[in-house]
């Protein structure tokens, strides 16, 4: 007959092995396999969660500041990116700049052209507000003109106060495409009336 401190300690022991062995086997995937089982264990006993597929876009390197002669053939809005691409008229693209275009999705999407351009321009509601270089393309949705022009400033008797414009990084017009005041002057120097602007909200 065994002795009662023998009889504790097997119990002891069974209790304490038993439920550890079994977290191994059910929760981690690290558990030394079992020689008799199958070489793929069941289903049931997997716990690797697979990893969440995602995608990481890059931007595309934003050109430096534009000057010079060139040839435009059309330019193409990315909304999703803030980034106008500017095609010659072999369609290559010759420069890649940062804009921020209309909060609430004011920059209307399609296909336009230029049909004016004017060298200074103010906002309809408060003419203290102004902007160098339009481009006009397009329409907005209660009749204004929207296009390219540099970064709006507001003029003040200490000067002129330039808006925070998150250039490249997300909307903030009523649905123009603010650029820095250099390739908007480039822009205005470059494109004729009559050049394709295109606007989508992705590449893809």
């Amino acid at each position: 007959m065994k002795s009662p401190i023998r009889i504790a300690l097997t119990v002891l022991v069974a209790c304490v092995l038993l439920p550890t062995s079994l977290v191994i086997a059910e929760g981690s995937d690290t558990a030394t396999p079992d020689t008799t089982a199958p070489t793929t264990p069941p289903e049931i006993v997997s716990t690797t969660v697979p990893a969440p597929t995602t995608t990481t876009t890059t931007l595309p390197r934003v050109s430096r500041p534009q000057r010079g002669r060139a040839s435009i053939g059309f330019t193409r809005i990315v909304l999703d990116e803030q980034r106008v691409y500017v095609y010659n008229h072999r369609k290559r693209l010759i420069a890649t700049l940062p804009v921020s275009t209309g909060v609430d999705d004011q920059t209307p999407v399609g296909t336009f052209k230029v049909f004016s351009q004017s060298v200074q321009a103010y906002y309809a509601p408060s003419p203290n507000e102004r902007m160098r270089w339009m481009t006009r393309f397009t329409k907005g949705r209660e009749g204004g003109n929207i296009g390219f022009h540099g970064i709006p400033y507001k003029v003040t008797k200490s000067g002129e106060i330039p808006f925070f414009t998150p250039l490249g990084v997300a909307p903030s017009s009523h649905g123009c495409i603010r650029m820095r005041v250099a390739d908007a002057k480039w822009l205005f120097k470059n494109m004729k009336i009559g050049t394709v602007v295109s606007v989508v909200r992705s590449r893809g």
